[in-house]
């Protein structure tokens, strides 16, 4: 199993065992580097243990069973190798995405950063 199926296993089992997780709501536009590359920043990662990761909350929104408030959404979290869990996992929800973020995503789902 590759690395996205496992991140990806991680996301459906935190969502489905997670009843309350952070939202994170933008009035405006979603910039990848002050929205996406500040936030991991002050998670004190380890590059060994933990794999950052952002999602296209577009592409899995059905696991959610809800709408998003806002026009895009985006997945933010951290997976953890060693114990093979997501440690961190927040939604941030804005009027629309930046060149960079959407650059980054492409058509995919879920991207790991690196």
């Amino acid at each position: 199993m590759g690395l996205l199926e496992i991140v990806w296993d991680g996301i459906c089992d935190f969502i489905g065992s997670c009843i309350n997780f952070i939202i994170d709501v933008i009035d405006g536009i979603f910039n990848f580097f002050d929205n996406v590359v500040g936030w991991f920043r002050e998670q004190f990662l380890v590059p060994e243990r933990h794999t950052p990761f952002i999602g296209n909350e577009e592409a899995i929104k059905g696991m959610l069973k809800t709408a998003p408030k806002k026009d895009v959404g985006i997945f933010r979290g951290v997976y953890d190798n060693q114990t093979d869990e997501i440690t961190e996992l927040e939604v941030v929800e804005a009027d629309s995405l930046d060149a960079k973020t959407r650059e980054v995503l492409g058509n995919d789902p879920l991207v790991v950063l690196s």
